[in-house]
């Protein structure tokens, strides 16, 4: 049974909840036919039929139709991004313009995901997710071949099953974030609800998307080669914990003990680069091998990614040259991108500075 669901979840995504308002909706049917014959056992089973109805009709419409909260990225069109689009369009072979959407935020890390319109009616919009600070950080041919990853999670149908999950995950929290379960009583029932199935569902979504970052891997590399797909993952995995240590960690410890916002992120950013950048990749690859891997990552070893294209050793990947965001965005675009994210964290960080006063 617990199979069934978790398949009808990877199907339909937040519909998924149809099947149970039809069931409720046969059940509140069945009820309301037998009244007349047996009426006192309808009326002793009146409590437990309405209730069980209008819960699965109010977590259906709270699933369905809620409006889901704005992502915090910046939508880059073609004459921001003329690099990155030029490369989505190389690597992509089902690319049409009218159904891509290109985001910039703030995360060392890139994404990709489909959105059913109207149930899928009108096709899927496809929306890729590349974060400045890899822009900043990384060359061009890193990020060209963390696109063409992007792009085999696309290809290779991870979006529909792994989307799928993850939309009816996201779905059921904005219900949450609407409807308390602390505070309110329709919250409450869809906590209990839905609480069993979330926690199995957050474990089979971890384990697909492992599975699915070592087959993107693997097509990835088919496009633009094993060599460059070995040294992306070489680069994010070391410039990403350098980013966490150099940037992160600091930034968070003088945000916990502040009277006023301290330097924002991206200013640290442009100022830690060289030594973000600095030699000593394979060395550092090395280090990472031997790190305690998160079980709860979605994201599988580094080591396992690297065995899984063939290295048993980490390759030399030199080092990193240029920024890509010199290349990828327009002229103007990261100074501008750079400037409004950090004042967008400077005033979000000021007010919960001023709370905590």
């Amino acid at each position: 049974m617990k199979r069934l669901i978790l398949q009808i979840v990877l199907r339909l995504g937040r519909y998924a909840v149809l099947p149970v308002v039809a069931l409720a909706c046969t059940i509140l049917a069945i009820w309301l036919m037998i009244m007349d014959r047996y009426t006192i056992a309808a009326l002793a089973t009146a409590p437990i039929v309405f209730t069980s109805s209008m819960a699965t009709i109010a977590l259906a419409i709270g699933l369905l139709f809620l409006p889901s909260r704005k992502h915090g990225g910046f939508e880059a069109d073609e004459q921001t991004a003329p690099g990155l689009w030029a490369a989505w369009r190389e690597l992509d072979r089902s690319f049409v313009r009218s159904n891509r959407t290109l985001l910039v935020d703030t995360d060392f890390n890139a994404s990709i995901s489909e959105e059913s319109r109207y149930a899928g009616v009108f096709g899927q919009h496809v929306t890729m997710t590349i974060g400045l600070p890899l822009l900043m950080i990384l060359d061009q041919r890193s990020v060209r071949a963390v696109i063409a990853h992007e792009v085999a999670h696309a290809r290779l149908r991870h979006t529909s099953g792994g989307t799928n999950l993850a939309d009816f995950m996201a779905a059921a929290e904005n219900v949450f974030f609407y409807a308390d379960p602390e505070h309110t009583i329709t919250g409450y029932i869809a906590r209990i609800l839905l609480h069993s199935l979330l926690e199995r569902l957050e474990k089979e979504y971890k384990a697909l998307s492992r599975e699915n970052e070592l087959a993107a891997d693997l097509e990835a590399a088919e496009q633009v080669g094993r060599e460059e797909m070995a040294r992306a993952l070489v680069m994010m995995e070391v410039c990403g914990a350098r980013l966490a240590d150099l940037v992160i960690a600091p930034l968070q410890k003088e945000v916990l003990g502040a009277i006023k916002a301290p330097s924002p992120p991206f200013a640290r950013i442009l100022d830690q680069i060289p030594a973000i950048r600095a030699p000593g990749f394979m060395t550092a690859a090395v280090a990472s091998l031997s790190r305690q891997h998160d079980p709860d990552s979605t994201h599988p070893p580094f080591g396992q990614r690297l065995a899984s294209l063939g290295y048993i050793d980490v390759p030399d990947v030199g080092e990193i040259q240029m920024s890509a965001v010199d290349q990828l965005l327009s002229p103007d675009a990261a100074n501008q991108l750079t400037l409004r994210f950090d004042e967008e964290w400077r005033k979000k960080v000021q007010e919960w500075v001023s709370v905590g006063r």
